[in-house]
């Protein structure tokens, strides 16, 4: 008689086999919505899900619409200047929206500004 050596690889029974259903048309054609809609739902948790780069393109995207893109002084034309009474009355700065005048608070002329975006002149650029 011969002998036979028997090795235990673990408790558990090995799962059984899982067998895909036929499908019929009005089956495939319900999985057909539910899977756009899933890819929509991943699509929208993509965007949402708290990463680094999501994260830092909303910073970005709330500082553009709180308080504008910043711009640097280019030109500035004041009287008094060294002077207590320093007082500016042109300041034209240089930014992502190209030349734009802006006078400062208390008609100084800060060296970066931070100016809000002229939404009618992006809507005309865009064709809106």
């Amino acid at each position: 008689m011969s002998e036979f050596r028997i090795d235990v690889l673990g408790r558990k029974a090995p799962p059984p086999r899982k067998r895909k259903p036929e499908v019929s048309d009005r089956v495939a054609a319900a999985q057909g919505k539910r899977s756009v809609r899933r890819f929509a739902l991943s699509l929208l948790w993509w965007v949402v899900k708290p990463r680094r780069p999501t994260w830092v393109l909303a910073a970005l995207a709330f500082v553009l619409i709180a308080y504008g893109t910043p711009h640097v002084l280019v030109t500035y034309t004041c009287t008094g200047i060294g002077t207590p009474g320093l007082r500016c009355y042109e300041c034209r700065y240089l930014g992502v929206q190209g030349m734009r005048d802006h006078m400062g608070q208390s008609w100084n002329c800060p060296v970066i500004a931070m100016l809000p975006v002229n939404w009618n002149a992006v809507a005309r650029q865009v064709g809106l």
